[in-house]
């Protein structure tokens, strides 16, 4: 899709996942660093829509990308906030890279409903794409299509009421320095449990065109990472890092490859 750098893929995982998973479906951060390598392309930001920062850590990405957390529950549609700080994120980097072709890398825990949606709201929002286009392209470079109706009855809807007072990223920096993140052992999304882990496969193409648990906190030194942000709001900083809750689970479901979009 012309003009477009976006790439969906499902989440990575660090390496004390791996035991529970056979060999070929593996996928660490690393893995998605050298696969996108293989397609001689390169990634220049993460934004991470998962409701836990339980799976990798951003300190496994290299210095020179970049890595957005914006937790995103799943199943509900995203509120304004959300979306304006995924619209923002995705202009501020696209505005500071006009001179490359880094790609913009979004996960959720699948990268199919939160991460479609989302990026569909940008299509349809800031690119001015017709609302059933958006995912039909995001649904045939996927490889799968976005399940939730509540989320495909939402994008049809902002035809008639789109919102271009978003911010445009011009007061967003880039966090340096120090990060505190939260870590609960028992923590999982919503959207990937136990029963998940098997059914989304670690490969991808590129196509150019519940309760509390006691905290412990971890230091993260990385220039690029961007501050966390929950329903909208700063949730993450070097004093203040997010919280977990348990969720329910839900069934899996086989996902093909995701595909640059």
């Amino acid at each position: 899709m012309s003009g477009t750098r976006f790439i969906a893929f499902k989440v990575p995982l660090k390496k004390s996942f791996e035991w529970r998973l056979a060999p070929d479906e593996r996928f660490s951060p690393l893995d998605l660093i050298t696969q996108v390598k293989e397609q001689k392309e390169e990634l220049g930001l993460i934004i991470d829509l998962t409701y836990t920062t339980h799976y990798y850590e951003p300190m496994e990405l290299p210095d020179t990308l970049q890595y957005c957390k914006i937790l995103t529950m799943g199943h509900k549609v995203p509120n304004h906030a959300i979306v304006s700080k995924f619209k923002s994120t995705v202009k501020k980097f696209l505005r500071e890279n006009q001179h490359n072709d880094k790609l913009i890398g979004v996960h959720c825990t699948h990268g199919l409903n939160r991460t479609g949606y989302l990026v569909c709201r940008y299509l349809i929002d800031v690119e001015g794409m017709d609302p059933n286009r958006a995912i039909e392209l995001f649904n045939r470079c996927r490889g799968h299509p976005i399940e939730r109706k509540n989320y495909i009855s939402a994008l049809r809807k902002t035809s008639e009421t789109r919102n271009h007072h978003h911010m445009d990223g011009s007061q967003q920096d880039w966090m340096k320095g120090p990060v505190g993140y939260a870590q609960s052992p028992d923590y999982e999304d919503a959207d990937y449990g136990p029963q998940n882990w098997k059914h989304a496969p670690r490969n991808f193409l590129l196509r150019r065109g519940g309760r509390s648990q006691k905290r412990k906190h971890s230091q993260i030194w990385n220039q690029n990472l961007i501050t966390c942000y929950s329903e909208g709001n700063q949730a993450c900083s070097p004093q203040h890092p997010p919280s977990a809750n348990m969720m329910p689970h839900r069934s899996g479901h086989n996902v093909r490859p995701s595909n640059r979009l």
